[in-house]
């Protein structure tokens, strides 16, 4: 079965996805927003995800060895997002990626989808004051400008509910480090 989810927050993801395994669907491939689940016994597995370095590093190989030899297995693996498994009753697992890389991570997701959020919000109030500011409107550009500004609102969210995360997360950091 293939379902198809647009998640900028990685945890919404891992819950999600284990939402899905207490169903009976397990995680089998992923794809930026394209993921495939097999059917199979309710409850069998835990997910946990883990962003690894983009362009691998000295120590991944060792780390990921390291999570096999624990019992865990990786799932599978887009660009750095990688999701892993355990079988439920050896009891629950953890990845312990510290506070700091995780803070990192978000940072550069709300600097992508910001990016993309002040883009499309110019080229849409540029283009519609140039479709306002002629004798007839061009409908084709007013509505694809118009989208512009929709993709903003629909960006929007995400960014804020990243900054939630980020700004939990720092919280915690400065609580936890004094």
């Amino acid at each position: 079965m293939h379902k198809y989810r647009l998640m900028i927050n990685p945890y919404a993801i891992e819950k999600w996805v284990n939402d899905m395994a207490c169903q009976g669907w397990h995680l089998k491939k992923f794809i930026w927003i394209r993921f495939t689940f097999e059917r199979g016994e309710p409850g069998r597995y835990i997910y946990r995800h883990d962003e690894l370095e983009r362009f691998g590093s000295h120590y991944e190989e060792d780390y990921l060895e390291f999570l096999q030899s624990s019992g865990i297995e990786q799932v599978d693996r887009s660009g750095n997002f990688v999701f892993f498994r355990k079988v439920a009753q050896e009891g629950p697992f953890e990845l312990y990626t510290d506070k700091k890389t995780k803070i990192g991570n978000l940072s550069k997701k709300m600097t992508l989808l910001f990016s993309l959020i002040l883009l499309n919000l110019f080229i849409g109030i540029i283009g519609l004051m140039g479709d306002f500011s002629e004798q007839t409107t061009d409908w084709v550009g007013f509505t694809l400008n118009t989208l512009n500004l929709v993709v903003v609102v629909l960006f929007s969210l995400p960014l804020y509910k990243l900054m939630r995360v980020r700004n939990r997360l720092k919280r915690e950091l400065n609580v936890f480090s004094d």
